[in-house]
This record gives structure tokens, C-alpha cells and sequence, in this order.
């Protein structure tokens, strides 16, 4: 009789032919970021694809990149002066500690007077 069950509950999950999806929840997954290390008017700093590269050689899978800006920071606006531009990366919560080790933050920790401390912005 349970070899029976087995059977028709395995002709019913897989004999219509539809896809079985395993359900990711969002909060296995964080964004973290890192400066772009951009110098006003020397030099752009490191795109997302430069930074993600980081986490990817050290093991860690980025599953999508963002370019952003931190709010709340004031910035002398002078050339060689660091800007406040900065790239971000979602990576398995798992990950974090390694990240950190890399040099990268969560963006909870730019939170900033009630709000996210950051803005994203399209790539260039």
C-alpha cells in the first residue's frame, strides 16, 4: 500500500510535465557594498563588474550588481578629493563574513538619520 501512495504522489508532483521551483527567500540573500574608490576629476573608480570580480574570486557568487551614491555624507567638491559614489553586490547572507573580509559592508550600516544612507543609480 505506501509503495502504491509513493507512486501516484511521484505521478502527481512529476507526470504533468511542470517545473518543481525551490522557493528563495528574500532574506537569504543581502546587499552589500563597497566604495568605487572614484577620485572627482581623476578618475571614475571600479565598475560593478571590477568589484563583483573581488567577491567571485574569493569564492563568494554575486547574484546582482547596482551602482549607487551615499546620502547623507557631506563632500568637499574639489578635484582629487574622493567622491562618494559606491557599488553594490547581493550575495548569500551565508557570505557576509567573507565579504567583510574583502573589504565589503552591509548597507545596513549606512543607514542615516531614518534613511537607507544610500540612492542607486543607473551604470555608466
Amino acid at each position: 500500500m505506501r509503495v502504491c501512495c509513493g507512486l501516484i504522489m511521484l505521478a502527481l508532483l512529476g507526470g504533468c510535465g511542470a517545473d518543481v521551483t525551490v522557493s528563495i527567500k528574500d532574506d537569504d540573500f543581502v546587499f552589500i557594498y563597497t566604495s568605487t574608490g572614484a577620485v572627482q576629476c581623476e578618475s571614475a573608480g571600479q565598475t560593478t563588474e571590477q568589484t563583483a570580480q573581488q567577491l567571485i574570486a574569493g569564492g563568494i557568487d554575486v547574484t546582482q550588481s547596482q551602482c549607487g551614491i551615499r546620502t547623507g555624507v557631506n563632500v568637499v567638491s574639489q578635484c582629487g578629493a574622493a567622491d562618494i559614489t559606491i557599488n553594490l553586490h547581493q550575495i548569500k547572507r551565508q557570505n557576509l563574513p567573507d565579504a567583510r573580509l574583502l573589504g565589503f559592508d552591509s548597507i545596513s550600516t549606512l543607514r542615516h538619520q531614518g534613511g537607507a544612507g544610500y540612492d542607486v543609480l543607473n551604470c555608466f
